[in-house]
């Protein structure tokens, strides 16, 4: 291959500038696609699209919202079928580089959100674990109370607040649960 000479360098530049797709560029200059890309980048310009990445984009460019907490949230099961369904999409002939790009850009957006909020349960599983101790350790301070006491009618009340803790207590037994056990590594504590 020839060197790029001045002349041609500014031809490149003026055609970058005036947005020509990169097709036309290779056609013009007789250079694959990778050598023009190469070219501009050393050049400190930006790549043009190619028709092919222009004519995939056809969706309008829309101002997202912002999210909303708890609303906008998907489940780790959700998150994983989504990369489940990428990553089948990955197998399908016929993908564009651009759509190959944003495939991989949503699995490795979904594996971060599914080890985040993985870790998230873990942490609630451990703040449940800590609950659980907590209202144990009261039960038992209750009990301790109940021993001591010296009137029927104090241990009857200490008796009544025990009954009111064990009962509450199974009451909230998985009222902290947030997503389906299945996905938490099972607890060697209890």
């Amino acid at each position: 291959m020839p060197y790029w000479t001045h002349e041609d360098e500014k031809t490149l530049t003026s055609m970058v500038q005036e947005d020509k797709p990169l097709e036309d560029i290779c056609n013009v200059f007789r250079r694959s696609q990778e050598a023009i890309r190469l070219k501009i980048r050393r050049l400190g310009l930006t790549v043009p699209a190619s028709q092919k990445e222009v004519k995939t984009t056809t969706t309008p460019q829309q101002t997202s919202s912002p999210l909303k907490p708890t609303e906008d949230l998907i489940s780790a099961d959700e998150a994983l079928k989504m990369w489940l369904g990428c990553v089948k999409r990955l197998n399908e002939p016929g993908l564009t580089p651009l759509e190959l790009k944003r495939i991989r850009l949503i699995l490795s957006a979904l594996r971060s959100y599914i080890v985040v909020s993985a870790e998230y349960v873990e942490k609630i599983q451990e703040i449940e674990e800590r609950l659980d101790r907590l209202w144990d350790s009261m039960i038992d301070h209750y009990e301790i109370k109940l021993s001591t006491a010296k009137s029927e009618e104090e241990k009857a009340r200490w008796q009544h607040k025990i009954d009111e803790m064990k009962a509450e207590k199974k009451n909230n037994e998985k009222s902290f649960t947030i997503w389906p056990r299945r996905l938490i590594r099972p607890s060697t504590q209890r």
